[in-house]
């Protein structure tokens, strides 16, 4: 009997010392859990725990059940609450002018120039995330998003789009624009179907992929591609410093290779094309009608506007915002 009790209280004893090695951390994730980000955090976690056997835990809070905003992020992940996260750079506008510009739309044609700017890229991002004290994890890719122009009537020139007003999302957006003789001008995701319906604007440059989620498609019957994906600025992956740092060699390679693993499912390039084509086929059985893609030369038009416009964004950004700039165009080989 004594041998027995002492058998089960070593037992306890190891079970416990088991138990208080699991670590947990918690994952702030803004986005509602129905996108596509959510399910690779989700993925993410599931591939740790694995992983580690179960030692190491991904607390996930989605649909912003932490409170926290985008725009704070830097500052948020500098305090320790919660341990882990990710950012998309343009939403840190506020904080960091350089990381928030650090692409911008008209740059990106397809995968093949996404593919040689992204070492860049992502070496330019890490460099601006270490400036906060924050650790950069690794990268959760958003994928190519075509970004087309949808119109009341048809268009299918960029001469034709110069008569028109047209809805852009961002100030970048407005000044490329502008520099091409367009009237462009930031309308809210909200007020986007009346401001179109009623005239306000005439064009709307929007992802044909998601269109239907503000349902476009209602009173914008006619489209064309610009040729350009919308600017596909990786999300990066955020890390407590000190915290990331205090991690066992063994957990914190865990970690990275879960994140590397979740970078590599979020590249898809090939399922962007074919996901941009199926969602072009539901807009046409919804009676919108695709006027083909800007001409090559509309195309080099929009890229030397584009590019121009993100030389004066980096150099009022300052700091490391030139370099990052010519690093990144460099790689590109846009000109």
């Amino acid at each position: 009997m004594r041998n027995f009790l002492l058998g089960a209280l070593a037992a306890l004893v190891s079970t416990g010392g088991a138990l208080a090695q699991t670590l947990e951390w918690r994952f702030h994730n803004s986005y509602a859990p129905t996108r596509v980000e959510s399910q690779h955090v989700r993925e993410l976690a599931a591939d740790l725990r694995t992983r580690t056997e179960g030692r190491f835990v991904l607390n996930v809070f989605e649909g912003n059940a932490m409170n926290l905003r985008d725009a704070d992020a830097m500052r948020t992940m500098q305090i320790g609450t919660p341990e882990m996260s990710f950012i998309w750079s343009p939403f840190l506008g506020r904080d960091d002018a350089a990381m928030s510009s650090i692409l911008v739309f008209g740059l990106i044609r397809n995968a093949a120039e996404l593919t040689r700017a992204m070492p860049a890229l992502q070496q330019s991002l890490i460099e601006g995330v270490r400036r906060w004290n924050v650790e950069p994890v690794g990268f959760m890719q958003l994928g190519l998003l075509d970004a087309s122009i949808f119109c009341r009537n048809p268009v299918r020139t960029l001469e034709e789009l110069r008569r028109l007003k047209l809805r852009v999302g961002s100030r970048e957006q407005v000044e490329t624009f502008r520099a091409l003789g367009v009237a462009a001008q930031i309308v809210p995701q909200q007020e986007l179907y009346s401001a179109m319906q009623t005239g306000v604007v005439d064009c709307a440059l929007y992802p044909p992929r998601i269109v239907n989620t503000v349902s476009l498609q209602e009173v914008a019957k006619h489209a064309i591609s610009t040729g350009f994906a919308f600017p596909p600025t990786p999300y990066v992956m955020l890390a407590h410093q000190a915290r990331f740092r205090a991690l066992s060699a063994e957990n914190r390679a865990h970690l990275v290779a879960a994140v590397n693993a979740m970078e590599a499912r979020s590249t898809r390039a090939d399922q962007d094309v074919a996901d941009d084509e199926a969602a072009r086929e539901r807009l046409r059985a919804q009676g919108v009608t695709f006027h083909g893609t800007f001409t090559e030369a509309e195309q080099q038009a929009l890229r030397t506007a584009a590019l121009a416009t993100w030389d004066t964004l980096m150099r009022e950004a300052g700091g490391q915002g030139p370099a990052w700039r010519a690093r990144i165009q460099a790689a590109l080989g846009a000109n």
